[in-house]
């Protein structure tokens, strides 16, 4: 017997953006599935541009950031830990669920919708979805995967 999920919004692919993705969209009580989030490597401590940072306030994400940033002024962190705190952060947010190690198959688009299969080896899930993303092919630098995932999120609560 296959279990059955259904979703508003299926983030499919790892990183930062994927996770932005769902924080950003949940602010508007969208809920969201992140499915094989797979955290990126990055020790160096990155500078966050204005333009990172003017996409990051409104959601309150660089409150979050402020306490793990190397330096406030301006605003460095490493990519490892911006992307340790933003998933904590997802993962304790009740609208975003995060699925770590999990294989999708038989993706299928409907629209603006999706439906596929995950699998963690040992269960299977269908999953029915009303949107869908691919973040897999975003940037994977600091900075370019927030522009990224906020160009997506704003796609998103701009057709709803």
């Amino acid at each position: 017997m296959t279990n059955s999920i259904d979703t508003p919004l299926l983030i499919i692919g790892g990183g930062i953006a994927s996770l932005l993705v769902g924080q950003m969209v949940s602010d508007a009580s969208l809920s969201s599935l992140i499915v094989g989030h797979k955290a990126l490597s990055g020790d160096e401590a990155v500078e966050l541009d204005q333009d990172s940072i003017a996409l990051l306030r409104p959601h309150g994400i660089l409150n979050v950031l402020n306490p793990y940033a190397v330096s406030q002024e301006p605003l460095t962190i490493s990519q490892v830990v911006f992307e340790k705190v933003l998933k904590h952060h997802c993962v304790v947010n009740m609208n975003i669920t995060v699925y770590d190690d999990m294989e999708i198959q038989g993706l299928t688009t409907e629209g603006e919708g999706a439906s596929a299969t995950l699998s963690d080896g040992k269960t299977q899930w269908q999953v029915h979805a009303d949107r869908f993303i691919d973040t897999s092919e975003l940037a994977t630098d600091l900075n370019g995967a927030i522009k990224a995932g906020a160009v997506l999120a704003q796609g998103i609560l701009a057709s709803l």
